[in-house]
């Protein structure tokens, strides 16, 4: 037969710490609190899977958080979880702290399900510890809060769970009749896997009742019950309780001088069982060379006792492992600990040092005081020199109207513009500017300016530079990346001065003298920005006499021709530059025919 496999707890939890980083702590109250309820769920499995560590750090994390967003019902749930980590390292006194406190939480804020699952965490507890009065009390507290709901599910769990405490306090008529009140319950309701525990629960409750085949009611009863569990748990198909039933029914044939059939059901607990399942395997094993003993087939005998004493061995190695990760853990909650306390001695020593230090400064105060005052004054003047310093820096930077920055100013970045890739030098002479005070008055004349260099800096892009050369020259600086050809680059500044002058009732027309700069495509550094301005100079002397005789906007572009040695320029650069246009070493591009133009210059 086979059986569907479950969902395992460290698949469960790889998907669960996913989900946290997922989430992560937000702002968002739903966010976070949905990210507490994952914790939970991470440290409840992190338990279940003795990963002490990874529970810890995941409560220490939710606590941090709750110290933020505070939440009384998952603090609860947080310290009982606390209380669940303490128990599983065989801390004790901590845990049992960590329990009182959960149970106390969970009465305050009417927590059921918390309540319930802490006072069974309580009476385990105490059945541990062999005080069997107090761990009854506690498991019929849990019963007792189940009958207060309407829940018969829950309540016959609840009685399970006692009726299970009393059998191993050798209380079995107990047991019996808390297991019956659980079977009656639940007669009514379509739970066959609740049903099938508790018949195997009074079957296993009648099998502790046996001392021998002379007790054939019990034999009988116990038979019965879990006859009718092993029918159940098969039509449910869950393996790990039908293994217990196979047992169970194989003891009870041993007992019965049956050890032929015992061995076949030993087999099938066997067939169907998994290697995270060992504690039922090592029992089919002992009690399969019991069996074959019986039997007087003492080689196979032999083969099962061997094979339960490797399994036996195999538990232990894993018992042992559990108890290294608990020292472990205790080791590290220890050093903690031993942290915590040198921090604290370390902050009360550090507190001493503190008031020392505070007497010592109020002695002091009244000297300081004075020094203050002293240094006040002076810095005020410092203050004052400064802010003047800094007028005048403003002053010689950038220019008075239209808040431009001078290209010569000493922290002026025009010559860190360059990085590598081409740009276009753009000289504009811009002519309304030479007479606006004449044409508009000075306030009017000084508002436009400053209009101006706001719109010069907003409309080009952000690859550009804009300078102030002179009152009435500006100098543009733009990658050749945006704009791909001097045509288009200065129909843009065109397009931009039409805009600006039709806004403000002022002469459109403007000159531009474009360079690419490097000026030298074999030499990128031979010809320097600065000296790049005088070849700018020449163009725009020529564009501002075509915008003069044809009356309109104009540009000049001069560029080199491939391969022009660097040498030619030795010597002023804007005389060698006139030299090499009239040689035909460096070319021109404009906006109109200036052949003739330039022959008459």
């Amino acid at each position: 037969m086979k059986y569907p496999k479950q969902l395992q707890n460290k698949t469960l939890l790889l998907k669960l710490k996913k989900a946290s980083h997922t989430l992560a702590p937000a702002n968002n109250t739903q966010s976070s609190h949905l990210w507490m309820l994952v914790q939970l769920s991470i440290s409840k499995l992190a338990l279940q899977e003795h990963r002490y560590r990874l529970a810890y750090k995941t409560l220490d994390k939710l606590q941090k958080q709750l110290q933020k967003k505070p939440s009384a019902e998952i603090q609860a749930w947080t310290t009982y979880y606390y209380a669940r980590y303490y128990t599983q390292i065989n801390q004790q006194q901590l845990a049992d702290t960590y329990l009182r406190r959960a149970e106390e939480k969970s009465e305050q804020l009417n927590m059921l399900k918390l309540s319930i699952q802490v006072n069974a965490s309580i009476a385990k507890m105490y059945q541990s510890k062999h005080r069997f009065s107090r761990a009854n009390s506690y498991a019929k507290k849990r019963v007792d809060l189940y009958l207060d709901t309407s829940n018969t599910i829950k309540q016959a769990h609840s009685m399970i769970l006692l009726a299970t405490l009393q059998r191993q306090n050798n209380q079995t008529n107990q047991s019996l009749i808390y297991l019956l009140n659980a079977l009656e319950l639940i007669q009514n309701n379509n739970n066959s896997f609740l049903l099938a525990r508790i018949y195997l629960e009074i079957g296993r409750t009648y099998v502790a009742q046996i001392s021998s085949s002379d007790d054939q009611k019990e034999l009988q009863l116990a038979q019965k019950y879990l006859q009718n569990a092993r029918y159940q748990f098969t039509k449910i198909q869950r393996p790990h309780y039908l293994i217990e039933v196979f047992i169970l029914l194989a003891r009870i044939n041993i007992i019965n001088q049956d050890p032929g059939l015992a061995i076949l059901q030993l087999k099938k607990s066997l067939k169907i069982s998994s290697d995270n399942n060992m504690e039922p395997q090592e029992n089919a094993y002992k009690m399969l060379a019991l069996s074959y003993e019986l039997t007087s087939e003492h080689q196979q005998a032999i083969v099962y006792f061997k094979k339960f004493n490797a399994l036996q061995n195999k538990i232990k190695m894993r018992l042992f492992a559990v108890q290294q990760l608990q020292i472990s853990e205790q080791l590290q909650l220890f050093e903690q600990t031993q942290q915590y306390k040198e921090l604290q001695a370390e902050n009360r020593r550090l507190q001493t040092r503190s008031q020392q230090l505070k007497t010592l400064a109020y002695s002091t105060l009244s000297i300081l005081i004075a020094v203050l005052f002293y240094l006040g004054s002076t810095l005020l003047r410092n203050k004052n020199l400064l802010q003047a310093e800094h007028r005048y820096q403003k002053k010689i930077t950038f220019h008075p109207r239209t808040k431009l920055p001078w290209q010569n100013a000493e922290n002026s970045p025009f010559q860190r513009i360059y990085k590598g890739k081409k740009l276009y030098y753009a000289l504009v002479n811009v002519p309304f500017l030479s007479n606006i005070n004449e044409e508009f008055g000075t306030n009017s004349g000084v508002e436009i300016e400053i209009n101006l260099g706001k719109m010069l800096q907003q409309a080009l892009r952000c690859d550009s530079y804009v300078f102030q050369m002179r009152d009435d020259q500006i100098l543009i600086v733009s990658t050749q990346k945006k704009s791909p050809d001097s045509q288009k680059f200065a129909l843009t500044i065109f397009d931009f001065f039409n805009d600006f002058s039709k806004k403000h009732h002022l002469n459109s027309n403007v000159s531009v003298g474009l360079v690419t700069f490097p000026f030298l495509n074999n030499a990128s550094r031979a010809i320097t920005p600065a000296q790049v301005l005088n070849i700018n100079s020449i163009a725009l002397s020529v564009a501002n006499q075509i915008r003069e005789e044809k009356n309109q906007s104009s540009w000049v572009e001069l560029y080199a021709i491939d391969n022009l040695q660097p040498a030619f320029f030795d010597g002023d650069i804007w005389e060698m530059s006139q030299v090499a246009i009239q040689k035909g070493l460096i070319k021109m591009h404009s906006s109109s025919p200036i052949d003739e133009l330039f022959g008459k210059k």
